[in-house]
């Protein structure tokens, strides 16, 4: 008992430092989020180009890592890596700590710790995919206001500065930052390429490659920002289309799902008897794995099948 008091005394000491020190790195980055344009681009702060080095420095620390530091550029996280990778440990902790303390049970410790560990994850990449549908369904009329300001006359960085003062967010945010940082005299290349792994749209990223051949060896950059806006117009009524035809078996994947659940809350609420017979027999516990198995294969089956690229 004296053994089981000092280690939740000393998980909860882990808990209450890692969450102090998550908290304190937590408010250093939101107030120096605003001071974000003045910030050069370096390795330090995460901005640094997609130069070959540091794509092959980045790629050998390994996949966790840069999949990592992709999901907080393309979800706008203000956070720089070493303060998410603390708010991860610390909300791990805590999820961790809170089960032992009140349970005393280490299943229910390693439970917590994976459902702690993941509630920063599973928000980020609800930010991002919130926001990259905000970016797909604001692209092509950025790119058409981007194509109409160097039709105009105007330089890329004129054009660009068009487009964060007209274009919606989050597009708007991007656009300005990409000017804030050629107006300190970093490279348009650079800056460009950096924009693009914050905004991994295909047609973003073919514009991307057009900016940095016309940079080099010229061409109609107005028309293919154009063209570009028409094929960006073009997926979304594609997209749009198939979410409408696929509407009916999506719902009746939600609506079978959920009717599991439901009718085994039921049948444990009015018939508890029932599961506690089955779940003592010996084939029961098996059996249930295998339908939750199922109905998790089943799930991806119907996801993949109505996952169109195009």
């Amino acid at each position: 008992m004296n053994v089981s008091l000092l280690v939740m005394v000393l998980l909860a000491s882990a808990a209450f430092a890692t969450v102090t020190l998550s908290v304190a790195l937590l408010v250093r980055d939101l107030r120096r989020g605003s001071d974000r344009i003045e910030q050069p681009l370096g390795p330090d702060l995460g901005w640094a180009p997609d130069a070959p080095a540091v794509v092959a420095a980045r790629k050998s620390a390994g996949r966790i890592d840069w999949a990592f530091s992709a999901l907080l550029q393309s979800a706008g996280c203000r956070l720089d890596e070493p303060t998410a990778l603390a708010l991860v440990a610390g909300a791990a902790v805590v999820g961790c700590a809170v089960p032992l303390v009140l349970l005393e049970n280490l299943l229910a410790g390693a439970a917590g710790l994976l459902l702690g560990a993941s509630l920063p994850l599973l928000w980020w990449g609800f930010q991002r995919a919130k926001r990259m549908h905000a970016m797909k369904k604001h692209l092509p009329e950025t790119l058409e206001l981007l194509a109409d300001g160097v039709r105009a006359g105007q330089t890329l960085e004129q054009a660009a500065e068009l487009v964060a003062t007209g274009a919606p967010a989050p597009l708007s945010e991007e656009f300005g930052y990409c000017v804030s940082q050629l107006k300190l005299g970093h490279s348009p290349v650079a800056v460009l390429q950096r924009m693009a792994r914050r905004i991994p749209l295909p047609e973003f990223k073919i514009f991307t490659t057009a900016v940095v051949v016309h940079r080099q060896t010229g061409g109609n950059l107005s028309l293919l920002a154009h063209r570009l806006a028409t094929s960006a117009r073009d997926r979304q009524e594609f997209h749009g289309h198939v979410h409408a035809v696929t509407a009916a078996s999506r719902f009746s994947v939600v609506g079978l799902t959920l009717g599991t659940f439901a009718a085994v809350g039921m049948l444990a609420w009015l018939r508890p008897e029932y599961l506690e017979t089955f779940l003592s027999h010996r084939l029961g516990p098996s059996l249930l794995a295998t339908a939750a198995g199922l109905q998790i294969l089943g799930i991806f089956w119907v996801w993949r099948t109505l996952r169109v690229q195009f």
